[in-house]
């Protein structure tokens, strides 16, 4: 069975030192969670969960922190996140429903809310094994048990649906630990490309499954940039943008 663990930091840690290299005002969350990953920023932030399960306070020393106990979809239709937060989204980490439409839908209205400059990074697209990115989370019927706990879905299609459908987005895959983050920048608010092709792509990705043979590939594929590299200002630039 074929695998590939990250060598790099950990996920939180890489989110924090993005948002200080961009020096970031504004900062939005989806699928907060235990706020771990949130407590961490120190900039106006807004945080969307449907059940949040916080064991401690992700205020910190955020100067404004706007929660909402709803899903993604229910945020986006109810909200605009440039009118909570007073201005357009610096940096957003999307780490929602680990199935990759709602992570498009999620990707697609977050942008409207963002600047050319803005960062958008992907959770969970840079699966260790095949097995892990199964539709749904079927633990016990894993062959490999010491993964059996991991579970990222099918939000690696994200990758492809991106570099098919806006080549003008800058992408560079980082590997944080567990299961990688995709850093996009060279936004364009004002594209409906994806969402004109919405149904198109459901279509030609939803019948697209990883196995042992093209997960192999895919890595092959796609390069992979240093999350220590990059946290230490190799080519910052090009990751997060000016």
């Amino acid at each position: 069975m074929y695998h590939h663990n990250h060598a790099g930091v950990d996920f939180r840690v890489f989110i924090q030192k993005m948002v200080k290299s961009k020096m970031a005002r504004t900062y939005m969350e989806i699928g907060v969670r235990d706020g771990s990953t949130l407590a961490m920023i120190d900039c106006s932030a807004i945080g969307v969960d449907p059940d949040f399960q916080f064991s401690s306070s992700p205020v910190g020393t955020k100067p404004s922190l706007f929660l909402y106990q709803k899903t993604s979809d229910q945020f986006f239709r109810d909200h605009d996140a440039r009118a909570i937060s007073g201005d357009t989204l610096d940096v957003v980490f999307l780490d929602g429903l680990h199935q990759f439409e709602y992570l498009l839908r999620d990707f697609i209205n977050s942008e409207k809310s963002c600047n050319r400059h803005s960062l958008i990074m992907l959770d969970d697209c840079l699966p260790v094994n095949a097995e892990m990115t199964e539709r749904r989370h079927n633990a016990p019927q894993r062959k490999n048990q010491d993964y059996a706990g991991w579970w990222t879905g099918d939000v690696w299609k994200m990758i492809p649906i991106l570099k098919k459908y806006r080549k003008d987005l800058h992408i560079t895959l980082v590997d944080t630990t567990p299961t990688g983050i995709v850093c996009i920048t060279n936004l364009n608010p004002s594209s409906t490309i994806l969402e004109d092709n919405y149904y198109e792509i459901l279509k030609e990705f939803d019948d697209a499954v990883m196995t042992d043979e093209n997960i192999e590939k895919f890595y092959q594929e796609n390069e992979i940039d240093s999350s220590q590299a990059i946290m230490a200002g190799f080519n910052a630039s090009l990751t997060v943008g000016p």
